[in-house]
């Protein structure tokens, strides 16, 4: 974003912080489309996010093409993980944004091929006491480097994502972060560039500015407003820190 990134200054509300209490996820949406404008910035911001930070993980798509945006949805209400969201195939949004994670290589931090007197899922010591990598199902012991890595490219494409979702916000469009859907089938039907898997997707479209009883408003006033103020979340250099108020 091209804000400070500061929650309070001088006690104004900065305009970071504006975004993220305006932010909500959107599960109805106002015919339309995003302009062009709106969407470069999305990608301008994201862009500007990696560059800053310099995280290579984040592959992060926004889907425009009509046969695209229909392959997509049709595959995320596969199977019974689908059925989470039955309203995705009937919102207006004509957009999604995906959010893909390049895993990093297997040579030298995959699996270990080797024996080994445990069980699959169990963990081994060596003759020193120490303990050993746990084993999965095939047997072999699986690289904590590895793991590590893969787990790190999923927090650094989230991050990624987090940011084109409050561009987008900021720009006046509605989103609703999804990770229930099937994953498998959507990276079959939409090919992330650079072989990323697919973290999580997004509706991207026009805000509806109608009042009234819907799924919205139910979860904002039975989840939103019980969520933690900012205040207890945001700290500065370190968790228990001072936060940026005091």
């Amino acid at each position: 974003m091209k804000h400070d990134g500061s929650l309070h200054k001088q006690g104004e509300v900065t305009p970071l912080q504006r975004v993220l209490l305006s932010r909500r996820s959107n599960r109805k949406f106002a015919p339309g489309e995003p302009s062009r404008e709106q969407l470069s910035y999305i990608v301008a911001c994201v862009d500007g996010f990696r560059a800053a930070t310099k995280l290579e993980a984040p592959r992060i798509v926004i889907i425009e093409r009509p046969e695209d945006h229909s392959a997509v949805i049709r595959a995320a209400m596969k199977g019974l993980v689908g059925k989470i969201n039955p309203w995705l195939p009937f919102m207006k949004a004509k957009h999604l944004i995906l959010c893909g994670a390049l895993y990093p290589a297997a040579d030298g931090h995959g699996a270990e091929k080797g024996g080994g007197s445990a069980s699959p899922g169990q963990e081994e010591t060596n003759d020193a006491g120490t303990e050993k990598l746990p084993l999965d199902s095939a047997g072999s012991r699986l690289g904590h480097e590895y793991r590590a890595g893969v787990e790190r490219a999923v927090k650094e494409a989230s991050m990624a994502m987090q940011v084109a979702v409050l561009a987008a916000t900021e720009v006046g469009l509605a989103t609703c972060w999804l990770a229930g859907i099937n994953h498998e089938r959507i990276e079959k039907a939409y090919q992330m560039p650079d072989g990323a898997r697919l973290v999580a997707i997004s509706p991207l479209g026009v805000p509806t500015r109608k009042k009234g009883l819907s799924w919205d408003s139910v979860t904002f006033h039975l989840i939103s407003k019980r969520r933690m103020p900012l205040e207890k979340i945001w700290m500065r250099e370190q968790w228990g820190g001072e936060k940026d108020d005091q």
